[in-house]
């Protein structure tokens, strides 16, 4: 049962989760004031866990996209972005070509994005998300495909000649992003197949 208050001179903490981390205060009055209070902070240490948002996720060339991990740890951990298909599978740095960006959940749990910009043939590939503490390493993979948009056929109707899947992740509620946030992110992908739906039907009906 989860209770805000507890009564009584100890408090015991049985199975303690991720979720247990956080300030506990002892208060103590007898009816006169003031009352006296003490601050107790309980972390609890566990090797990292990471999930990509999407494992598959495609776009075109010359476009920019976002890849997005969800790591908890603690205590902290050293969070990276590296190739798998890389001769040298060294972390990915800031740059001009990338940018990547750390936003904190709680104090054990953030989102890590890493941005590519100006896609180019070299840059499809698999991307890993890393997360490294005292207690162990864990990682999540995302595989960065490209979809072919080409503009043919009557009207200069968009054909998108690549498949554009992708597989959403488990997440916590509180930290899993919106349905706009995905739209808006790839609706230059969603414009062109929904273009390329209607001409198919048109060819059936004509």
């Amino acid at each position: 049962m989860v209770v805000e208050i507890h009564k009584g001179e100890s408090l015991e903490l049985a199975h303690v989760q991720r979720t247990d981390m956080g300030a506990y205060y002892c208060i103590a009055s007898n009816g006169v004031p003031p009352t006296v209070s003490r601050r107790y902070h309980v972390q609890v240490h566990f090797i990292p866990q990471v999930k990509a948002a999407l494992q598959l996720v495609g776009a075109p060339l010359r476009s920019d996209v976002e890849l997005q991990c969800y790591i908890e740890a603690s205590p902290k951990a050293m969070n990276s972005w590296y190739r798998e298909d890389a001769l040298v599978s060294d972390k990915l740095l800031e740059n001009p070509k990338f940018r990547i960006v750390e936003r904190s959940v709680n104090e054990y749990s953030l989102w890590m994005n890493l941005t590519i910009k100006s896609l180019a043939f070299g840059d499809f590939g698999t991307y890993v998300c890393a997360s490294v503490n005292a207690l162990g390493k864990m990682e999540s993979q995302v595989s960065l495909h490209k979809i072919d948009v080409n503009l043919n056929g009557p009207g200069d109707v968009p054909m998108v000649s690549g498949a554009a899947w992708q597989r959403a992740r488990n997440l916590p509620a509180r930290a899993r992003a919106s349905p706009s946030h995905y739209i808006t992110q790839h609706l230059a992908q969603i414009h062109a197949i929904l273009l390329t739906t209607l001409r198919y039907l048109y060819n059936d009906f004509t």
